[in-house]
Parts: C-alpha cells; sequence; structure tokens
C-alpha cells in the first residue's frame, strides 16, 4: 500500500504461495499491532495511532497513509491476497515489511476485524470481514484518508490463547514493539492509548 505503488492487492498465483515457507503467527495482542502497524508503515503513514484495550482483547490502528479502495478492502483479508509482490522475481526483491498477504486473513479467523478506509482522492469504505477473510458487509462512510483498522474479541474461538501471557505481559510487549519500530522509523509520530486515555507518546 505504498504511495508510489500503482499495482492493487491481488491474490498471489500457487507458484509463488509455494515459495514463501513462512506464515503469520498470531499469538498475543503485541503480534496484532506489529501486523496492522508494519501494514500502516508500508501505506507511507507519518502519523500512526495504537489504542489497546487487554482486558477487551480489542486492538485498534489508525493512520495517515496512503488508504485502500473500496475493491482494494474487499480483497485485503483474503488469504495470499496483496499489492506487495505479484511474481516470483518480486521475492527477490521485497522492499516491504509484509508482503504474503496472510496477516489480515489470520486476524479475521481469531477475531472479528473492520476496516475503514479512504484514499486521497477517494470516497471512504468500511468493510467487515467473515473468518474467511471474505467481504461480510461493505458500507459507504466518511473518513478521512488513511485508513482504521479494528481487531474485536481476538481468540474469542480459541479460549486458551487468553491465558498466557497475562495482560500486563501483554502491554510490555506492545510498549517494546513500538519503541523499537519508532528506532527504526524516526520519521513517524506515534500515539499510543490504553483503555480510552492517553498512554505515552512520541514525535519525530
Amino acid at each position: 500500500m505504498d504511495k508510489t505503488w500503482e499495482s492493487n492487492i491481488q491474490p498471489l498465483a500457487q507458484d509463488v504461495v509455494y515459495l514463501m515457507a513462512a506464515g503469520e503467527v498470531i499469538d498475543s495482542l503485541a503480534a496484532v499491532v506489529r501486523e496492522l502497524v508494519e501494514n500502516s508503515l508500508d501505506a507511507g503513514a507519518t502519523r500512526i495511532t495504537v489504542s489497546v484495550w487487554p482486558e477487551r482483547w480489542r486492538v485498534r490502528v489508525a493512520d495517515n497513509g496512503a488508504g485502500m479502495d473500496e475493491m482494494d478492502l474487499q480483497r485485503a483479508a483474503i488469504a495470499h491476497a496483496t499489492s506487495k509482490i505479484s511474481s516470483r522475481p518480486d521475492l527477490l526483491n521485497v522492499r516491504s515489511l509484509g508482503f504474503r498477504g496472510e496477516a489480515l486473513h489470520s486476524i479475521a479467523q481469531l477475531a472479528h476485524l473492520d476496516i475503514r478506509s479512504c484514499t486521497n482522492n477517494g470516497k471512504g469504505h468500511q468493510v467487515s470481514y467473515l473468518p474467511s477473510g471474505e467481504p461480510k458487509e461493505t458500507l459507504e462512510t466518511a473518513s478521512a484518508p488513511g485508513t482504521v483498522a479494528t481487531v474485536r474479541d481476538l481468540f474469542h474461538s480459541w479460549p486458551a490463547r487468553r491465558q498466557v501471557p497475562s495482560a500486563a505481559a501483554q502491554l510490555k510487549s506492545v510498549t517494546l514493539l513500538i519503541q523499537q519500530l519508532a528506532l527504526c522509523h524516526p520519521h513517524v509520530t506515534w500515539q499510543i492509548e490504553k483503555n480510552d486515555t492517553a498512554w505515552f507518546a512520541l514525535w519525530p
């Protein structure tokens, strides 16, 4: 979703999928934050707001990146659908944090996923996804340019995963993750919220 890319989100060919051995593992709130924030950075965001509700197993990441149009939004959570690579040679020239097209699909399988997005010169739309990653509902909505991804009721179908690590340990992991990403992307303004209250912020 880099602002310089012209390609849209498309499912990868099976021969390209077979070449990618690694998969996305969503095992904590921090893992969800990582995947959503990496999408924001790949979209060219310079302002990212991360909100977490650990006891409610909810995460929201809002950015001012390039955004997605309605068609890309409807494809965003389909397995191995991505705008970042399209062929075998692209695997040798990856310039984005994410490229496999698995993260949003994995999140949709484990939580209720909604994404609202708008491009600089388009209309805003919000899509709710089924566990399969297919769009469940698409609505036109007023929205500033950028993307807001909301993950609710994480691990609702996998209660054992909610037992460890503890909420406090997960929040510590989120903090360390944001600090590490901020060091690697010093041009980005970060605003972090916990339970609807400002937690900490990092400026360029």
